[in-house]
């Protein structure tokens, strides 16, 4: 017979200037049916006061604001980490807002696991766009160039993966994954002992969080439970311009391939023709919508193949 160890849990919240979705965040924490012992919220912007506060503490939850002054998700995250104190440590954008069982569910996976094998949890985004018929043709279209496959969860040789909710098959059940979604991950404390979240993607590109999942995949297993869900409500303030993210897009996914997937020269191919296959998609959308955003999406894969080609990212 197993034994469920009863584990306790800390909530790290980064949050930059958006007090109206934090505070829908801290709404949702307040509902659980099963409340995390202490709340991490760290602030890099200028918070007045952190919403709710006296009712998480009235809640029974432990909560600790801190503001700091060098910017930067790894960093806020980082800093978070070096202040919980419970066991199972939850990562959390600030505006998401969580479905009552979220908490609970998350918590069940890691019961079932007395003898500390998993590393980590992932729960489901249930706001992702739907699969239209277009969006299922692109997706045909992008299975071939390795930058999507048929596993949810799964990284490709390429260094690009099939993120969760892409398919026409969405995981169903708790299943073990290469990667998590960082603003919707919970990792045990222990492993922070071996792992940190870097920031070599600062500069050049997005991807730290698969980074991270992966290095802890690679020693503990990683789970994704559909039964843990939450809405992503992206917030529009901080995002990056179109140009940008297409930069930085490309670039991150070429530091995750050269650190993890790149065996040799010829191990290149996959990459570059998964690049070749996204520019190609990414082209054609722009061309249809006759979008101004989306041609500076393409004009962001131009520029990082053109660093890349010259050796401007740095090892």
């Amino acid at each position: 017979m197993r034994i469920k160890v009863l584990n306790t849990a800390s909530l790290i919240i980064p949050t930059y200037n958006r007090p109206y979705d934090l505070e829908n965040c801290l709404r949702s924490i307040l509902s659980q049916t099963q409340r995390p012992e202490e709340l991490i919220v760290v602030d890099d912007g200028n918070l007045e006061s952190v919403p709710l506060w006296d009712e998480l503490e009235h809640a029974g939850i432990s909560c600790h604001y801190v503001r700091k002054d060098k910017p930067g998700l790894t960093e806020s995250r980082n800093l978070g980490v070096s202040l919980a104190t419970q066991d199972i440590l939850f990562f959390l954008d600030d505006d998401v807002i969580l479905e009552n069982e979220y908490l609970a569910e998350i918590m069940k996976a890691y019961s079932n696991d007395p003898d500390n094998n998993v590393g980590g949890v992932g729960g489901a985004i249930t706001n992702k766009p739907q699969l239209t018929f277009i969006r299922k043709a692109r997706r045909m279209w992008n299975i071939p160039f390795l930058v999507c496959g048929f596993n949810e969860g799964k990284v490709l040789p390429s260094g690009f993966g099939t993120d969760f909710g892409t398919t026409p098959y969405p995981l169903m059940k708790t299943t073990e994954v290469d990667f998590l979604d960082g603003g919707v991950s919970s990792y045990r404390r222990e492993i922070f002992n071996e792992f940190v979240f870097t920031d070599a993607y600062r500069k050049f590109g997005f991807g730290e969080d698969k980074d991270f999942s992966y290095r802890v995949s690679r020693k503990y297993r990683l789970l994704f439970t559909p039964k843990a869900r939450l809405v992503h409500l992206e917030s529009s303030t901080m995002r990056p311009d179109k140009r940008t993210w297409g930069r930085k897009f490309i670039i991150g996914r070429w530091l995750f391939f050269r650190d993890f997937l790149q065996k040799n020269s010829w191990s290149k191919m996959f990459f570059a023709w998964a690049v070749f296959g996204y520019l190609l998609d990414r082209t054609v959308i722009a061309s249809l919508k006759l979008s101004k955003e989306e041609w500076r999406r393409v004009l962001g894969i131009l520029d990082a193949i053109n660093l890349l080609l010259r050796g401007k990212i740095e090892p």
